[in-house]
This record gives C-alpha cells, structure tokens and sequence, in this order.
C-alpha cells in the first residue's frame, strides 16, 4: 500500500500549481514528525527500490526504509520560505526524566516517581525500573563521571537525551545498558559531546547496548570506546539518522556495531576504528570456528541511505571484514570509506595442503550486494586482503540512471597469503583437501560467487601488484557476468576481468587492462552485443576459452583489444554477425591509429595512453580514486614483445568483403577522450603513410 502512495506521490510532483505567493512543498512523516519537506519544483523524481523510498533532488537525494513512512502530504508554504527539512528529529521535552552526573554521584529529578518509575543509585550508578506505561517518555543524560553507569529496563519505547553526558564504568558494567527488549532513541543534543567507555571488566556485551531497537538521531557528537566488548549495539536493530558518531574497539573479535537484525544509515557521520585481532578455535573434527573483530555485523542486512561512513581495520585486525553482512549489503547513497591493513594467514598447512585461512575484506556479504548510488571506496592493503566479495550475487547501479549517481573505487595491494606457483587465477575463501579448493588467500579487488550484474555507475577496480603468480583479478565471478550499461575500469597484474561459466556485454564502456595475464578471461561461452571495449592484455586481450569449446561470438558494440605473447584474442566464432580488421605494427597504438572506410569516413582515432598507477580517469571531482591518478610506477606495458595478431578493431561499420585505409601514426585532436578511444567530433593528422586492410 504505501510503495502504491508513493508512486501516486511521484505522479502527482508534475501536477500540482502554486498561487502567486505561495509554493508547494513535498512533505514526508514519521511518527508525527516532518522529516523530509522540499519545494516541489526542486523535485526530480521518486523511486521505490528494495523497500527503499528514494526522492531524487538537484544533485542530491534522500532516502528512508519505506516502513519508517507513515505518510506523504503536499502543503502550501509562503512563497519566500526556503526551510528544507531532511530528517528534522526534535524531542518533545515534557515528559523528561533528568539525571546529571557530578564524578562519584548523580542528581536525579524523576516526576514520575508516583507513576511507577523506580531510579536507584548505588555512587554514580544509576538502575530504574519504568511500569509507567507511557511511550517515549525522555531521560536526559548529562554530567560525568568515571565510575558510573546507566541501566534501564522499560515498558516502552524510550528515549535517551543526551545533553553532553561522558560515562566512564567499572565494577563489570556497561555505561548504557538496556535490559528490556523495546525500541530506542539516543537524540544527540545539538553542540554537545557524548563519551561512552567502558574497562577491561565489561562484562556486558556491549559498550552501548539495548535488548530492543537502537535509533541514533540529532545533531550533537557521540564517542563510543571499548576495549572489552562490542561498541553499539542493539539486539533487535540499529538505524543512523544523523549526529557525528565515532566508535573505537579494540577486544579481540569486537565488533564496532553489532545487530541479530539490520543496520540502516540513513544520514549523519561515522567513523568506526576496529583494531582487535580474531580469535580462532580448533574443533573436535579439526577445522576451525573463527570469529573476527569488524566494523559493522548486522545478522541480516546492512543498508546505506546516505551519510558519511568511514570505516578503518589497520594491521592489528587480521582476518576482520569493514561489512560483514550475514544478509544483504545494499547501498542507496552516501560516502562510504573503508579500509583494510591487517595480514592474512593459512590455518592447518601450507601450500597444497592448506585447508583453511583468513584474509580481510571491506564487505563481505554471505548473500547479494547491491550497490546503487553514492560514493564508496574499499582500499585492503594487507597480504590477501578482499575490496568486495560475496557468496551471492553483485548488483552495480540501476537501469535508466544515470552514471553519476554511483562511484565505486576498489583497491587492493597486498601480497598473496599462501603464494603457490602455477594457481593464477582461481583462488578462493578456503575449502577442502583437494588440490583445487585448497586455500590460496589472493588479494583481488571484487570476487563473487554468483553472478555480476552491471547496470550503471562507475566501477574501478585496481590490483597494485606488481609481479607474481598467483596474484588476483581486479573483478572475478564464480559464474557469469552481465554487463548492461556504466563506466567499468579494471587494472591488474593478473586477469582484468574473470567470469568462469558465461560473459555477456550489452552496453557500457570497459577498459580492461592486464599487466602480466589476459585482460579479459571467460571460460565459458562469450557474447559481446554492444557496448565499448577496450581491452590489453599482457598474454591475451580476451581469452574466450575457444580451445576448451568455449564460443566467442560478436554482434553489436566497438571494440579495440590488444594482446601479446600469446595474441589479441580467440578468434569470433562463425556465429557472429559483426566483422573485424587486424592492424599489424601498429605499435599497439601508442603513435595513434586512424581508420577511414572507403568513402572517407573515420572510424577509429585511437591512441594508448600512459599507463601510471591504477590508470584510471577521474570522472568526477567526488571520485575516490583521484587520489591514485598520475601516480604509482608504471608497469609493463600491456602486449609484451610478440605482436603476432596486432590490434583487432571490430565495429557496426566494419562489413565483410570491405577494405580499409589505415594510419599507424596519427595526432588526435578535439572531441571526447576514453582511455585513448576519441570520439564526439575529434579529427586526427596523420603523420605516416597508409596501409589498406580488408575486414574479417
């Protein structure tokens, strides 16, 4: 019902009239309050996705859990007022239990003394015990001390007021703890600082803890430290509003947010620092049970909205995952910041015969990822460290978005945990005794082992090694990959993209680069319908498993691949409908290259660009990969020393029987520029004489 409002709602933006000195604004609510209110003509568009309600706005967006909707409502304001609300989160004040920390004791006002709320303190301890049966009712928090704590088991929902509080605890004690699973608010008073620590001794599990839900809105500061047990944590849920939140764990196997249920951040900032190590148990039956200290566990699903997320596991955390979702991780909007230092490691043998290991990851999902919009950057740096991977499927940007809307910057640099000669490409999490599964620990930037599907956005992906067999994919699925649309650039020392069962290209640009392997690999059947391509690869350019009966047929799209000790492709089965040219010392492009058909019309400017770093082009000033650009040494150039099959050029407007006019030495000049590929109106001089190639 409300995913049909919200579409009526969207219907309605294109509808509605303003009188001469007023406006329309949009309006959403929640539990009795306006969280989002924007005049109508700043609108796009609204989308329901995922049981996310997304408003679309000028260059930004604003999303909410359509549960957390109670209602949508168009109003009539004063033409001149400019307010725009996103997620205002006032509290009524009426019903407010005070309670002010002064070191070793606490003032306490209680109203309700008579209504059935019993406080008692032991020092600076405090316990009440709420049968007042009345919802929301509010306790401000403030004051400190270092020797208190702050306990509370209710009959209602609640919420806690925290107006510049700082709790220290001892004697076993959490400073908040929620004994009564009912949902809560922690409200950040605007302008104060909260501090939560806990001791050795914490006993609880958690640092903050509530046996219910946990909402962090407002717009104050809250710092959360524990060197015993988890951070934040609400049992039933927890959901980020706003407020600037850090939160510092250090114990072994600690988590900085834990949940049996969601996490959601819908807005504010926060920063997570998870330095513990992971704490590894040998069973009866001689496998291990391992359990690691991360950023963020929810049981189900972690959701991004929007916010600023910054999430950092350095070297002490080895094995630990910034995102560990046993559910589904899906990313709506935000800047999300994750990086990665710790060391992997082989558990039970060596080699071949390892069975089982560890490696950090900056998300690990055992179910989907969907990636949809925002900015997000995984950078693992530690030996065999993971950017993104998944046990299900990946789901990168939307049908019929545009690119802007999503970046995504993926980097790992690390060397290989169990480094065994002649393993290459396939590697793994870890498995049995057999000398295919055994674990290899391999840094790669994006592994999934369902199915990749690209939509929209820009994806960069970047393996940093520089030598070494085996060494890991920049983006690798353990069955098929689907590309439909978006910007994807993939660089590595070993295959730039791997799809072992099935690849298929309907859109998009790829510019897949492999310094020491193919740069594109599939051993499976590969269909290319459109799309750009381009393609370089220290071996192949594109590996179609040709030789072990796998078919590489071509219908649509332009692609340029290069190749070098073993050629620039597995030549097009007879199936294919669209034809190709081989340009021979043509120097892989790096004087430029121009092709004329035979009325004088260009078809190809090209010319290879420096490879420096990650390579990548910073499509936007917020991408995260800036940071890379221009630098770095540059690695071998892909192609090697053979250039037996040169560079293949294949388009619509190649035609069987057709011959060509080619340059080998050319100066671009105008127009767009990707990666060496001009189009959009650029002219080229040419510089050398002409050779005529006729199509395949």
């Amino acid at each position: 019902m409300k995913k049909a409002f919200l579409l009526f709602a969207a219907l309605c933006l294109t509808a509605l009239g303003m009188a001469q000195n007023t406006q329309r604004v949009l309006r959403v609510h929640d539990n009795g309050q306006v969280v989002f209110q924007m005049p109508t003509n700043n609108l796009d568009s609204i989308k329901s996705h995922n049981r996310i309600a997304t408003i679309f706005f000028g260059d930004g967006s604003w999303s909410r859990n359509i549960h957390s909707i109670d209602s949508i409502t168009f109003a009539q304001i004063a033409a001149g007022d400019t307010t725009v609300i996103i997620d205002t989160t006032a509290v009524d004040t009426s019903s407010t239990i005070r309670l002010h920390w002064m070191g070793d004791s606490v003032a306490i006002t209680n109203p309700y003394a008579s209504n059935g709320v019993a406080i008692t303190t032991n020092g600076a301890k405090v316990s009440i015990t709420a049968a007042a049966n009345i919802a929301n009712l509010v306790y401000e928090l403030s004051g400190a001390t270092t020797t208190g704590s702050f306990e509370l088991a209710t009959d209602k929902k609640f919420i806690l007021m925290l107006n510049g509080v700082s709790i220290t605890s001892n004697s076993n004690k959490a400073p908040i703890n929620i004994k009564e699973n009912k949902d809560g608010v922690l409200h950040l008073v605007e302008g104060t600082l909260n501090t939560f620590v806990d001791d050795a001794s914490n006993s609880a599990k958690s640092c903050v803890y509530s046996k219910g839900s946990l909402t962090v809105q407002g717009a104050g500061t809250m710092n959360i430290t524990s060197v015993a047990v988890n951070g934040l944590q609400g049992k039933k849920g927890v959901k980020i509003l706003n407020g600037n939140t850090t939160i510092t764990v250090s114990a072994d196997a600690s988590k900085g947010i834990k949940t049996d249920e969601s996490v959601e951040m819908d807005g504010g900032t926060m920063q997570i620092v998870a330095s513990g190590n992971l704490i590894v148990d040998t069973l009866d039956d001689g496998t291990f049970d391992k359990s690691y200290c991360s950023g963020i566990k929810p049981d189900k699903d972690f959701v991004m909205n929007g916010g600023n997320l910054t999430i950092d596991l350095p070297s002490s955390n080895r094995g630990g995952r910034c995102i560990s979702t046993t559910g589904n991780t899906i990313i709506n909007g935000g800047n999300l910041t994750m990086t990665t230092a710790g060391a992997g490691a082989c558990l039970g043998g060596t080699g071949t015969n390892a069975t089982d290991g560890y490696v950090n990851a900056c998300i690990k999902s055992d179910s989907n990822i969907y990636l949809y919009g925002g900015h997000i950057s995984a950078v693992s740096t530690g030996t065999g460290g993971r950017g993104i991977t998944a046990d299900g499927n990946l789901y990168f940007g939307l049908d019929s978005v545009d690119n802007e809307r999503l970046f995504c910057y993926v980097k790992t640099s690390g060397a290989t945990t169990n480094a065994v000669g002649g393993s290459g490409g396939p590697g793994g999490w870890g498995g049995n005794t057999s000398d295919n599964d055994y674990f290899k620990g391999i840094a790669k930037a994006i592994r999934i082992e369902g199915n990749i599907y690209i939509y929209s956005g820009h994806l960069q992906a970047y393996c940093a090694q520089t030598s070494g067999d085996p060494t890991g994919e920049a983006i690798e699925t353990k069955d098929s990959m689907f590309v439909y649309g978006g910007d994807i650039e993939a660089n590595s020392y070993d295959d730039a993209i791997n799809a072992t069962t099935y690849l298929e290209i309907r859109g998009g640009r790829i510019w897949a680069y492999s310094r020491g392997n193919d740069g594109i690999d599939c051993n499976g059947n590969t269909n290319i319908y459109g799309g750009l391509l381009l393609v370089k690869g220290n071996e192949v350019g594109i590996d179609a498993a040709t030789d072990a009966g796998g078919r590489f047929s071509i219908y649509g799209g332009t692609m340029i691949t290069q190749g070098g000790t073993m050629g620039a492709w597995d030549t097009p089965n007879g199936s294919s409908t669209q034809r190709w040219i081989t340009i021979q010392n043509a120097n892989y492009g790096n004087n430029g290259i121009l092709v004329k058909n035979a009325a004088g019309d260009t078809l190809l400017i090209y010319k290879n660009n420096t490879v420096s770093g990650s390579g990548f082009i910073n499509a936007d000033s917020k991408a995260f990969s800036k940071g890379d650009l221009g630098n770095g040494t540059k690695p071998p150039g892909g192609g090697g020393s053979s250039n037996r099959n040169g560079l293949v050029f294949s388009s619509p407007d190649i035609h069987q029987g057709q011959s060509y006019t080619v340059w080998t030495s050319c100066t671009p000049d105008g127009g767009q520029n990707w990666h060496g590929f001009f189009s959009d109106g650029a002219t080229a001089t040419t510089t050398s004489s002409s050779t005529t190639v006729n199509a395949q």
